[in-house]
């Protein structure tokens, strides 16, 4: 099951974030037993970082895997104050930034990291490929 909140008066595509979750997940072999998907603001997620993470400081995602195994239960929080403003740094839409950012979340719950720059660069390239695959196509 995956649920998708959203805690700020933006609008953002529930169905196809939902079915691109569900996607990535379906090809990296894993299904979700319980996702919990939290869109919000910087300041919400920034009590998220400071709380958990004791980094005092807004940022694009944080993910928390709560299990073990094939089956995911786990969530996740999305600043879209922080997608819209690395969009327009990255000169991207606001739509493929915030698709970006989901699927970072989803591959950060299935196991994959981003610590290092080997690590960084095998999350861009599936990054990359997922967009392509599911959130471009889908326009």
């Amino acid at each position: 099951m995956i649920e998708i909140s959203n805690t700020t008066k933006r609008k953002i595509p529930t169905q196809k974030l939902c079915a691109v979750i569900e996607q990535v997940l379906k090809c990296e072999k894993h299904r979700a037993e319980m996702i919990s998907a939290v869109y919000c603001g910087d300041k919400f997620i920034k009590k998220i970082n400071r709380t958990f993470l004791q980094h005092d400081y807004a940022t694009d995602t944080i993910s928390f895997r709560l299990n073990e195994g094939k089956n995911v239960e786990g969530e996740f929080y999305i600043s879209l104050d922080t997608v819209a403003r690395n969009a327009r740094q990255y000169k991207v839409s606001a739509e493929e930034e915030l698709f970006r950012v989901t699927i970072h979340s989803v591959l950060h719950l299935v196991g994959y990291g981003d610590k290092t720059q080997e690590e960084r660069q095998e999350m861009t390239a599936k990054e990359n490929a997922y967009l392509t695959k599911f959130a471009r196509s889908k326009k």
